[in-house]
């Protein structure tokens, strides 16, 4: 195992919560690369303390989510207001520029799998009353890169960008699914440690919901990522990027009932992976 892989079983906090990892952390991991760009590192990191719904942050706050000094914050933040990518409320703090969003478009822009899914998705969310939605894989945690929803649905939308847990999603255990068995392994040594006591009945779940991706294409997770949620997912493949991505449809549990999960809606998802594999 290597030290990368042994440092982040040492880290006994949850996925969820490791994905905010501290500047502190990164100097320990990468203090003897010289390759390593830290003035990248440090940018990257202070707008990874921006988190949704936390509103705008001042450069004492910035330093202490980030574990970078203050002086250096006051450099960074003057620099991306200077450059258009951070803007100051009223009260003088720092909030993320939309003009971020330019850099985001530019991944969203290339993910054609993205582009050639749309219609399907939003065809199934309409007919499901739900919201169907496709994720990239990213360490211990799954990304939306596109997300539809019906017309006037009570469904639960979750915004591009967005991080769930790979362990507890039906997105997530579909790609699960489709990894080589020694990288689900070293994710199960690591998850071992982090979710603790909680581990072996979570691995159930997660080897349940692999047998059904293996059996018939795709997973249920029922009220498990949150209680009044139901999703089923399917694995879909990317040749471009050579990655697997997962496709989800997911409404709450009182708008879509098990039975209309597993036989009408997670085929019809199994259908859009074939088709745009």
């Amino acid at each position: 195992m290597s030290e990368a892989q042994t440092s982040k079983i040492k880290d006994k906090r949850s996925p969820e919560a490791r994905q905010y990892e501290s500047f502190s952390e990164l100097e320990e991991k990468y203090e003897n690369d010289r390759k390593f760009i830290w003035s990248v590192a440090r940018t990257l990191k202070l707008l990874q303390a921006f988190r949704p719904g936390h509103g705008a942050l001042g450069n004492n706050e910035l330093s202490e989510r980030s574990g970078i000094s203050k002086a250096t914050v006051t450099r960074i933040t003057y620099t991306l207001t200077e450059l258009g990518y951070l803007k100051k409320d009223a009260s003088r703090k720092y909030f993320p520029s939309p003009r971020l969003l330019s850099l985001s478009y530019s991944v969203l822009g290339n993910l054609h799998i993205r582009q050639l899914a749309q219609g399907q998705m939003q065809e199934l969310a309409n007919i499901s009353r739900a919201s169907v939605a496709l994720a990239w894989p990213d360490d211990d945690m799954m990304i939306y890169v596109a997300a539809n929803t019906a017309t006037a649905s009570d469904s639960h939308l979750l915004d591009i960008g967005t991080r769930v847990s790979m362990a507890k999603t039906a997105t997530g255990r579909a790609v699960l699914a489709k990894l080589p068995k020694d990288q689900l392994d070293e994710k199960f040594d690591r998850w071992s440690v982090l979710y603790g006591a909680d581990w072996p009945a979570l691995k159930d779940r997660i080897l349940k919901s692999i047998d059904e991706v293996n059996t018939r294409g795709f997973c249920l997770v029922d009220g498990e990522w949150r209680p009044n949620v139901r999703t089923v997912a399917v694995p879909i493949y990317d040749r471009r990027h050579e990655t697997y991505l997962g496709l989800n449809c997911g409404a709450p549990v009182y708008n879509s009932s098990i039975e209309e999960m597993e036989n009408q809606y997670g085929p019809r998802l199994v259908h859009i992976a074939q088709t745009l594999r």
